[in-house]
């Protein structure tokens, strides 16, 4: 009992069960969406949620990491004054998007409501507001380690989303469209703001404390933290938007894309809890010039998603129909065995992302955000392109392609952009550390024969 308790305060748990719960009730609303949604309306879900990822990561990547960062090695009245100055940067940024987006839908309100973002550039502003003060709690708690309170607010906000949509459901049965959905989306993300508010957890009582040096510092270390996270979301964001920009493909090719994509949703569960745990250690390493702790940390991490993913890969390669099934429904049905050929291609994706994230994330950690920005730069440019020909190009030459097929294409130029940022940011990280593939895997293996090994000695006794 002792060891599980232990594990379970441990915060690289903490942080996985907090994910692991969230996650799986995303899916949860992922799967009653698709059945409760016409194929159109859920197409217009993703078109909404997937530009909202972008300029989320757009957001807090400007605010979250320097938070966490500079929150590590800083007295207690600097503090004050870097989480006042973390609200202010997050409003200015809302009025700013806010306007951009308001300008754009005067401008081009007949191209907008053709391709089906109406939603996304009315209602994003809302929405934003709606979530500043649970994300700003999560960076202050983040920063603090505290991944009990993370959890917390994650599952507060996923499971009231979850009763919502169930009875909203229940009252309007086949008649629930894609902006009831929106509604709800809206009114749980206030309320768990609103929690976070009476639990005094968003440092908003700080917001006075601004000040010009502090606002410089976040917004220097910021802008790079944050066109990474927008790179980052791009790479995965440009195939929706990419695919709904065609005629050919629509929202039907989002929502069938949507299916398999879950599966790299999930996998993204324990990258997120471990980034999450090790960029505060990591930048601590590097801010005491401890390379010798900073290089553990990293192989340690990077080493054991990296195994366990493996074993993950080979589960889903041989459940990878029945996971699209479960997901989609009977809908997808007819799409099924073109589905399975776009998730082994995500299947093979998943496998190089650990060593992806936690290279970017250890470029941070040094202060070199913005070698991790060029490096998700050269990715997301390879992606775009990739897409680019996929969906037109191949279509131009190919007219008689599938929308799946075309899909495929669009699947494997992630694992092409993938091999492309392995390759340039390992090269960058090599010139701050010394770091090798090989040693990733051993470390790897040698932590989880560990775990086992003191696992059965345990049960044993």
């Amino acid at each position: 009992m002792n060891f599980v308790k232990r594990v379970l305060k441990n915060n690289n748990v903490l942080s996985l069960a907090a994910n692991l719960t969230t996650s799986l009730m995303g899916l949860l609303s992922f799967v009653i969406l698709t059945r409760t949604l016409s194929l159109d309306d859920f197409g217009k879900w993703v078109m909404f949620t997937t530009p909202l990822s972008l300029i989320d990561m757009l957001r807090f990547g400007l605010t979250r990491e320097a938070t966490v960062r500079f929150m590590s090695s800083t007295n207690e009245n600097d503090k004050k004054y870097l989480i006042g100055s973390s609200w202010i940067v997050g409003l200015i940024t809302i009025a700013i998007i806010s306007s951009v987006l308001y300008i754009l839908v005067f401008i081009f309100s007949n191209p907008i409501e053709k391709y089906g973002y109406s939603m996304f550039f009315y209602w994003y502003p809302v929405f934003a507001i709606s979530n500043l003060p649970w994300n700003n709690a999560w960076s202050i708690l983040q920063s603090k380690l505290d991944f009990f309170n993370i959890f917390i607010i994650r599952f507060f906000g996923m499971f009231s989303f979850i009763i919502s949509i169930f009875i909203m459901y229940y009252i309007k049965r086949n008649l629930m469209t894609v902006y009831d959905v929106l509604a709800v989306y809206i009114i749980t993300n206030s309320l768990t703001s609103i929690f976070c508010l009476l639990k005094k957890w968003t440092g908003i009582k700080y917001i006075s404390y601004f000040s010009k040096d502090q606002i410089n510092k976040i917004v220097s270390y910021g802008k790079y933290s944050m066109a990474s996270k927008i790179g980052s979301s791009l790479l995965k964001s440009a195939d929706s938007f990419i695919i709904s920009f065609s005629v050919y493909c629509g929202p039907t090719g989002v929502a069938l894309y949507a299916i398999p994509l879950k599966f790299i949703e999930l996998i993204e569960i324990p990258l997120r809890s471990f980034v999450s745990t090790s960029f505060p250690k990591l930048s601590k390493a590097s801010i005491d010039n401890n390379l010798v702790e900073f290089r553990k940390i990293y192989y340690n991490y990077t080493g054991i998603t990296s195994v366990l993913l493996i074993f993950v890969a080979i589960a889903a390669f041989i459940f990878k129909s029945e996971f699209i099934f479960i997901l989609g429904g009977k809908q997808y049905a007819s799409h099924i065995t073109e589905l399975s050929y776009i998730m082994t291609a995500f299947i093979i994706y998943g496998l190089m992302l650990p060593i992806d994230r936690f290279t970017g994330v250890a470029l941070d950690s040094l202060n070199k955000p913005q070698k991790n920005f060029y490096k998700v730069i050269f990715m997301a440019i390879a992606n775009i392109i990739g897409d680019f020909i996929a969906i037109f190009v191949m279509h131009a030459i190919y007219p008689q392609l599938s929308v799946g097929t075309l899909l495929l294409f669009v699947s494997i130029a992630s694992i092409i952009f993938t091999i492309i940022g392995l390759i340039i940011g390992f090269k960058f990280l090599k010139e701050e550390i010394p770091v090798s593939y090989r040693k990733i895997y051993i470390v790897g293996f040698r932590i989880l024969y560990e775990f086992i090994n003191k696992f059965y000695l345990k049960i044993a006794k």
